[in-house]
């Protein structure tokens, strides 16, 4: 999503960004008379976003055949404030975390108007006329009696994302100044950031075999396949996970060495997350994942004679 900021405006005209579903270019004019029918507008546009994927509004642009053209500062001080009026009384309920920012374009203090608009958790939201909207493409709709439905239940379901990767440098063994082989023993985190419990969840990790240690005692027992040269373990959710709570799932031993390098270099490690309102799937390049020194290993790092030991067999189940 383009953000409502200096970079967000910058990034639109540089790209000739064309407005869509979760994107909104209005003139200046739209905010010049803070009257009703005005009110009208921008409770609709805004609720109708937050209904649907969120989304970012610019006002203060100019835009032909959906592409922005120019910039036309607001020659209105009220219009923030006014905004921020329309959306408190408005729109019911009150769409959480709506950001309503001045960007300012020019020496002289002109400024165009910026809102950030999110995927609400608490849709869906009716406008100022008493009816519910939400966008298609680059045009406002009013909602079905079915999608209003889905909508109420969406405010009760738990929603779980991918959440971050910690503890993902390296430790490495040396020889002669170079790695013998590297350790990495990254924390896999997810979130629910849903309304609702949730109380039953999978995750399964996919990652090359030829740098996954199959032995280390926290992965084995969740071993499910072997798939396109790469293996699978699967993890059930033993706890309930609540609203905006974080849990680590997935904590495996991965090692690089000279052998397996070229798996390391071109492999991919994918989490995908099944639960009770649907699939999320989070893929990783293992060169950008896996550091040391929060440095990309390259395969001149690695000793070029390799010492095999009864440490540095190849692993095996």
């Amino acid at each position: 999503m383009i953000s409502a900021t200096v970079q967000g405006l910058e990034e639109i005209f540089r790209f000739k960004v064309k407005a869509s579903l979760t994107l909104e270019y209005l003139p200046a004019k739209a905010v010049s008379v803070c009257n009703e029918k005005n009110a009208l507008l921008f409770s609709t546009l805004i609720a109708s976003m937050a209904n649907s994927n969120g989304g970012t509004i610019f006002i203060g642009i100019h835009a032909s055949r959906k592409t922005p053209r120019t910039i036309e500062p607001i020659p209105n001080d009220d219009a923030i404030s006014w905004l921020r009026m329309v959306c408190k009384t408005e729109i019911a309920p009150e769409i959480p975390d709506c950001i309503i920012e001045k960007i300012v374009v020019n020496e002289q203090g002109g400024y165009i108007i910026g809102i950030q608009v999110p995927n609400s958790h608490k849709a869906p939201h009716i406008s100022g006329d008493k009816r519910f909207y939400r966008r298609s493409n680059t045009k406002t709709l009013l909602l079905e009696e079915y999608e209003i439905r889905d909508l109420y239940t969406k405010g009760k379901r738990p929603e779980i994302e991918f959440f971050s990767v910690t503890n993902n440098g390296g430790i490495p063994i040396m020889a002669g100044g170079k790695f013998q082989k590297i350790n990495f023993y990254p924390r896999f985190l997810i979130k629910n950031i849903g309304n609702g419990v949730e109380r039953f969840y999978k995750i399964e990790l996919s990652v090359p075999s030829a740098i996954n240690n199959p032995n280390f005692n926290t992965m084995s027992e969740n071993f499910s396949r072997f798939e396109d040269g790469n293996t699978i373990y699967s993890f059930t959710g033993k706890n309930l996970l609540f609203q905006g709570e974080i849990a680590s799932v997935v904590e495996p031993n991965f090692v690089v060495d000279e052998l397996s390098y070229k798996a390391f270099d071109d492999g991919e490690i994918t989490i995908r997350i099944f639960f009770s309102s649907g699939v999320q799937t989070k893929s990783f390049h293992c060169k950008e994942l896996l550091l040391y020194r929060n440095k990309q290993i390259e395969f001149k790092d690695f000793s070029t004679t390799a010492i095999v030991t009864e440490e540095h067999k190849p692993l095996t189940f």
